[in-house]
């Protein structure tokens, strides 16, 4: 095996975890090019990767090589520092994909490797690392969420029939790998009319995953027994608290009304859910929400879930008035992939 096949192992691990606001870090240890011990960071703080690894090779780990996604920390935090631990291993050398962007890292812990006579290696698969961590990186240098819009379409552009019935425009797959991103998001939003019409739960239905915090925009009267609201992990952003001044909501409602307007101001609802440590928010709509989101400018990756069904001009669109006038103005993706899930293909791209 080659050095990128280890790597790739790394990777492939990492996003097993559930850890945000923490990265997805993965760590496997060779010696005579075999993997004798692997681990992922599984929960927030709780083991990392590197420890897990160590633990496992135990006394084999001396003079091996250790690949691991990301920079190993070198500071007490919820956890011991990983260099302390790799460094008393007597690991020969660390191969890094990418460095921590945490103000705190950014390549520390690799000098400390290096002067403890470690070889050390960065930029492996950088690129597939940084992916699978890009809310991690964002939240770190700007402190607010990284913001992905998600909508199931049929191949004419719409989310639903004028009756409102969506379901399902999707396949199963695609709705299982639907449950896969909540299940490793902080947060999901979506607008008054989606939970008016749908009354969705808004869970993850992968077994032993963690559920996201619903994010509630409005600027109507929600009843207290929608599925929103089944438990305490939910957040109202709103343009009149007033709406919901039952106790049942207590500390559960922020007003953010935008001058002159009786629109939500989700430019400082998404800093304060950076505030509350939101690094990661998936907006499924409907299509007025996401089309605001795509107005302010607040996106910064696009997932669509194309199904091969049609519903003619009479139904409602993924997207509402952009006040595009010329194509040239259009909106257009960039890194866009496809993937075919089922019969569905998904269009994944970055604004």
């Amino acid at each position: 095996m080659q050095e990128k096949d280890f790597m790739k192992k790394a990777l492939e691990l990492s996003v097993k975890g559930n850890v945000s606001p923490n990265p997805f870090v993965g760590c496997v240890i060779v010696k005579d090019n075999e993997i004798i011990a692997e681990g992922f960071h599984e929960k927030y703080g709780e083991k990392h990767a590197e420890i897990i690894a160590l633990e496992k090779a135990g006394e084999k780990a001396k003079d091996s090589t250790l690949y691991v996604s990301l920079e190993p920390c070198n500071h007490d935090g919820k956890t011991p520092p990983c260099t302390k631990a790799i460094i008393k291993a007597e690991v020969k050398k660390v191969v890094v994909a990418m460095k921590d962007p945490n103000s705190l890292m950014q390549g520390k812990s690799l000098k400390e490797l290096k002067q403890a006579g470690i070889e050390v290696e960065s930029g492996l698969m950088k690129k597939e690392a940084e992916k699978i961590n890009e809310s991690f990186i964002k939240f770190q240098k700007t402190k607010k969420p990284f913001v992905f819009l998600k909508a199931a379409i049929s191949l004419d552009g719409k989310i639903a029939t004028k009756e409102f019935d969506s379901k399902w425009i999707s396949s199963v797959e695609s709705r299982k790998k639907v449950h896969e991103l909540r299940s490793k998001v902080d947060a999901i939003l979506i607008g008054e009319n989606t939970v008016l019409k749908d009354n969705p739960k808004l869970t993850s239905r992968i077994e032993n995953s963690r559920n996201p915090l619903r994010v509630i925009v409005t600027t109507k009267k929600i009843p207290e027994n929608f599925n929103v609201f089944s438990d305490e992990h939910f957040l109202i952003a709103t343009t009149d608290s007033n709406l919901f001044s039952d106790k049942r909501f207590e500390g559960k409602v922020i007003e953010l009304k935008k001058e002159k307007e009786n629109l939500v101001d989700l430019k400082k609802l998404i800093e304060v859910l950076g505030e509350k440590h939101i690094s990661s928010l998936l907006v499924e709509g409907g299509s007025a929400i996401l089309t605001s989101f795509l107005k302010e400018k607040l996106a910064d990756k696009l997932l669509l879930f194309v199904s091969p069904k049609i519903l003619g001009n009479d139904s409602i669109p993924v997207f509402g008035n952009l006040e595009i006038k010329e194509v040239k103005d259009s909106i257009e993706l960039k890194d866009f992939s496809f993937q075919k899930i089922g019969k569905d293909i998904l269009v994944e791209g970055y604004f």
